[in-house]
């Protein structure tokens, strides 16, 4: 590596790391004084606060990241490049025959390698701490939260009104078996919906959900009920299932277990849980009967657009490099202002793209590819205007 390399390297390392502490510390500011009285629930005494605070901000710079990442990258290349501009640094390897592809190598590398940090923020860290980061303010996960009507693959409906995350119950829970399943539609209505995981060491049945406080809101006969394998089994004893999430209710009416592929966490989880997802969670939650149709495309459309962010970042920096290189106005400034408008432009066209398959006028792949496509040919054509 050589010695004018390495100061290319360190030139965008100082500006990737100042870009991302202005526009990540900006956020937090206003946000931790936004929403301080959330803060404070949370905590006693000033010190706890500060404690919690600190936690949340630091879960979060992984989404923070995820978020920024291609503009902060573009950013540190505009700048470095840009400094090199301002000191007289390009001209005089210029004038020393070095080509300028050949100077800025440096600045392409340096982004691609931030593209590769972010891939491994997606896939590693914010799937570890998904759980934690869709949380809100307030939330130290204690708190009930809504949840939405789901099916699961045997198009057996379960809708809560809310859900007890810290023991896995809906509270109350409807539900309705499809005629298909049982001969009849069955709608019952629980009070209590505990999810007992496939591996529970004590309940007798597991994979499913145990119904408690239930009434049946259409009358069917009781003996379908009678089948120990069926979807919807009666339970006559409660030994070896968990206790009651809240035993100051009173739960009167019979119990049942609700075989479902169906478990507490995909009931529970919010709209935007896919962000948080790995790839390969991704691929199999296209599969998922439990997502609906409309859940399905959105997921489809994040994922393509997640497999080209790299090729999105990369493309967004050869866009961006030529108006500042191509030496239009011979003003620094006008040619980063230039460079920052077509970056608005580049994301503007992407969330509109996005905008459009989620909603199905186009498909998931051409609502990905269309951006990069259409923008990639205009730095390609860009890219000839550089000075050598």
């Amino acid at each position: 590596m050589r010695i004018l390399d390495r100061e290319r390297y360190w030139a965008f390392l100082k500006a990737y790391i100042i870009c991302f502490v202005a526009l990540v510390g900006l956020y937090v500011v206003i946000d931790a004084f936004s929403n301080l009285d959330e803060f404070a629930k949370r905590a006693e005494g000033v010190t706890q606060l500060f404690q919690v605070m600190g936690w949340y901000y630091l879960i979060h710079m992984s989404q923070f990241y995820d978020r920024l990442c291609g503009v902060i990258g573009m950013m540190a290349a505009i700048f470095t490049v840009t400094w090199m501009q301002k000191n007289n640094e390009l001209l005089a390897m210029l004038a020393a025959g070095i080509s300028t592809q050949r100077v800025i190598r440096p600045v392409w590398i340096s982004t691609i390698a931030v593209s590769l940090l972010a891939v491994f923020n997606q896939e590693v860290i914010m799937p570890r701490y998904a759980a934690e980061i869709q949380r809100s303010h307030d939330d130290d996960g204690s708190l009930k939260v809504l949840v939405p009507s789901r099916y699961d693959s045997n198009k057996v409906v379960i809708h809560g009104r809310e859900a007890d995350r810290r023991n896995k119950t809906l509270l109350p829970c409807n539900i309705t078996v499809p005629a298909d399943m049982l001969g009849v539609i069955v709608e019952i209505e629980a009070k209590q919906a505990r999810y007992i995981p496939p591996d529970h060491p004590r309940a007798p049945l597991t994979g499913g959900w145990l119904l408690r406080g239930t009434r049946l809101i259409t009358p069917v006969d009781e003996k379908i009920f009678e089948d120990k394998n069926g979807v919807l089994v009666k339970v006559e004893d409660l030994k070896g299932f968990p206790s009651l999430a809240d035993s100051k209710s009173s739960l009167l009416g019979d119990s049942f277990f609700l075989r479902s592929t169906l478990d507490f966490d995909s009931v529970a989880r919010s709209r935007d849980w896919y962000h948080y997802a790995t790839t390969t969670e991704l691929i199999q939650s296209l599969s998922d009967q439990s997502n609906d149709k409309a859940e399905r495309v959105t997921i489809a459309v994040f994922l393509h657009s997640r497999l080209l962010r790299p090729l999105q970042s990369l493309n967004l920096m050869m866009l961006s490099l030529p108006l500042v290189l191509g030496g239009f106005g011979r003003n620094m400034f006008v040619n980063l202002g230039l460079s920052l408008g077509t970056s608005a432009l580049f994301y503007g066209v992407c969330f509109l793209s996005n905008y459009l398959g989620d909603h199905s006028v186009i498909n998931p792949e051409l609502a990905a590819w269309a951006p990069l496509i259409g923008f990639g040919s205009i730095a390609v054509a860009r890219w000839g205007s550089i000075r050598t």
